[in-house]
């Protein structure tokens, strides 16, 4: 008689370890969010910095979200994967490339999207504003656009390449547990950081999501590593 295979952990259970995962991460990069905010509030000489970023980015528009979105997304964890020796031995460029090509059109698209969100609903700082901006990016493009894509696009350099391959894993596991998972991870890191985001000049907005993609792939990454070294 054939053993039978132990359950799956339910969709809770699996929500629950992913949060005490990631908890001390996403305490730490919405520290350094409100640090960064605050100090563009309250300190005239960051201020000036971050104004000139502000004219950098208006100044070359996409090229700066795609550049700026490369370099957080794709180059800088495959920096920090390489000095990790976590890389796979095979395909890397190949795989870099990818995620540069992915990211740089995430990086315009989510740039065009912060543009809509300010004609939709204005530039304003009030909180009903912020709210708006909020609940229409975490709770209806999230989940509807740019998580599943993410994943999706993930998957398919993750398997070779392949549309078939890729194809046949969306299976039930993948829109009913892989998604919602990371969803839940996602509403953890951007549901804080995007009200901050939101509530500076529209200039500085994606400037200040480039930072928070920077820091939250050098956190998790390096809280990766930690807890690998100290497990038994």
């Amino acid at each position: 008689m054939r053993a039978s295979s132990p359950p799956s952990p339910s969709i809770f259970s699996t929500i629950a370890a992913v949060f005490r995962q990631n908890r001390r991460a996403c305490l730490l990069l919405n520290v350094v969010v409100i640090t960064l905010v605050a100090t563009y509030d309250q300190v005239p000489t960051v201020a000036a910095a971050w104004d000139r970023v502000g004219e950098f980015k208006l100044h070359w528009s996409y090229a700066f979200s795609l550049a700026s979105t490369v370099f957080a997304a794709a180059i800088l964890p495959f920096g920090i994967q390489a000095a990790m020796g976590t890389l796979p031995a095979k395909g890397r460029w190949k795989r870099l490339g990818l995620h540069m090509l992915f990211w740089g059109y995430r990086g315009m698209e989510i740039d065009l999207f912060y543009r809509f969100q300010g004609f939709l609903f204005g530039e304003g700082h009030d909180v009903v504003t912020l709210l708006s901006k909020v609940a229409l990016d975490q709770f209806v493009f999230s989940p509807l656009w740019f998580v599943p894509t993410y994943l999706i696009a993930l998957r398919w350099i993750e398997l070779g390449t392949s549309w078939s391959r890729t194809r046949a894993s969306l299976n039930r596991e993948f829109w009913t547990r892989t998604c919602p998972t990371v969803m839940i991870t996602n509403w953890l890191v951007w549901i804080p950081a995007l009200a901050l985001v939101y509530s500076l000049p529209a200039a500085l907005q994606f400037p200040l999501f480039s930072v928070i993609m920077c820091f939250f792939i050098l956190i998790v990454n390096l809280l990766a590593a930690t807890e690998k070294r100290e497990a038994p």
